[in-house]
């Protein structure tokens, strides 16, 4: 019931995204920096999404400064991301791609290509913010003025919001959504208290200044979980982060199909963990035992009769199905599987003692959403 309290607590800090988009006579520079390693079946999506944000309108798009800028790392692709890359930049002057052979040693792929795209964007700019998305990552037209609004409202220095499911997705979403948000809420807080800040990596926005004042991605070359982790350096050097309830205005394909989100969190965890085979399982058994105690307590209350019992293990499960049901609504999963979330949170379980398998095995793909790079 302490997990459920608690992760209830968190879920209420998430900010809603401020309705109207910030007012200035000249908007600070936005540098939108995507990241793509054979991503040609939703890069297309991704930057057909970011050229049509309302944010900039007030420049023309083939002003020699604009104040939305867009840079594509092609990250050693194989596939047609560079030629879908291309075209649009030869459509839009606004978009620039560069090409990245991969990452030297010491750093992980997803960090260097946005430390690449970053580098290729020039100088800073005063007032310039930078924004990372991921290539799976679909925006609607008005959620960067609105994100840029909420920072603004919120005196935060980063801000990021996780992509809602796209239509007809898979029942990853149902089934992990929720234990996942709960679990990673448990290690990282959406307003920077305890050890760690929490981020979303589908879409982060960050002021440059602090950017330049940590060190950009450089200083976290080697880190995996890398949206937490420049969470938390921001707010380890005097910056407000926040997350922020986007998921009306952006979708994600990178949980879908279910093999696909089962494999993300997975890595995430894995990494998250440092590939600590002993962290894997402890976590990985914990969950299934705390997940089913409340059950087990239930049946055995029926079993012996005893209304003390019964009473008990409602009420874990009702608090169990309580947070599921506000998880899901966060991450607008639908909250329909909140009755058998003991079960559901069992199986996210599962994917912690298959991280550990794979560990055990040695297999290294273990590199958090880096691992697509």
């Amino acid at each position: 019931m302490y997990r459920s309290l608690r992760t209830l607590r968190k879920a209420r800090a998430i900010l809603p995204l401020e309705r109207q988009p910030a007012s200035t006579v000249l908007p600070p520079t936005v540098t939108v920096v995507v990241p793509a390693r054979n991503e040609e079946d939703v890069l297309d999506n991704c930057l057909r999404g970011i050229r049509e944000q309302t944010y900039g309108s007030a420049r023309d798009p083939d002003d020699e400064e604009p104040a939305l800028r867009v840079v594509v790392v092609d990250d050693g692709s194989t596939d047609g991301t560079s030629e879908i890359a291309a075209r649009h930049a030869a459509e839009d002057p606004r978009v620039r791609v560069v090409r990245s052979d991969g990452p030297p040693a010491g750093w992980t792929g997803k960090v260097h290509a946005m430390h690449v795209g970053v580098e290729a964007a020039g100088e800073p700019e005063a007032g310039e913010w930078l924004m990372f998305v991921d290539a799976d990552t679909v925006l609607a037209p008005e959620l960067l003025a609105k994100l840029l609004a909420t920072a603004e409202h919120a005196e935060a220095d980063l801000v990021s919001t996780p992509g809602g499911p796209p239509e007809n997705h898979s029942a990853s979403w149902p089934i992990l959504m929720p234990a996942g948000l709960q679990m990673i809420g448990e290690n990282a807080d959406p307003v920077g208290k305890g050890s760690k800040a929490f981020a979303i990596g589908h879409c982060i926005l960050l002021r440059r200044s602090h950017y330049e004042k940590i060190g950009g991605w450089a200083a976290l070359s080697g880190r995996r979980n890398e949206d937490i982790a420049i969470a938390t350096t921001v707010r380890d050097h005097g910056g407000v982060t926040r997350v922020v309830e986007g998921l009306s205005y952006a979708t994600t394909s990178g949980m879908d199909p279910f093999r696909q989100g089962w494999d993300s969190f997975r890595k995430s965890f894995v990494a998250g963990t440092n590939g600590s085979l002993p962290l894997l399982l402890g976590i990985g058994l914990g969950q299934i035992s705390l997940s089913l105690a409340s059950p087990a307590i239930v049946a055995a209350g029926v079993r012996g009769r005893n209304p003390a019992l019964i009473a008990l293990g409602s009420l874990g499960w009702a608090a169990q199905s309580t947070t599921h049901a506000r998880t899901a609504r966060v991450m607008h999963a639908g909250p329909w599987l909140a009755p058998a979330a003991p079960f559901t949170n069992a199986v996210f379980g599962g994917i912690m003692l298959h991280g550990a398998l794979e560990v055990a095995r040695g297999v290294t793909s273990w590199k958090g959403r880096a691992a697509k790079f």
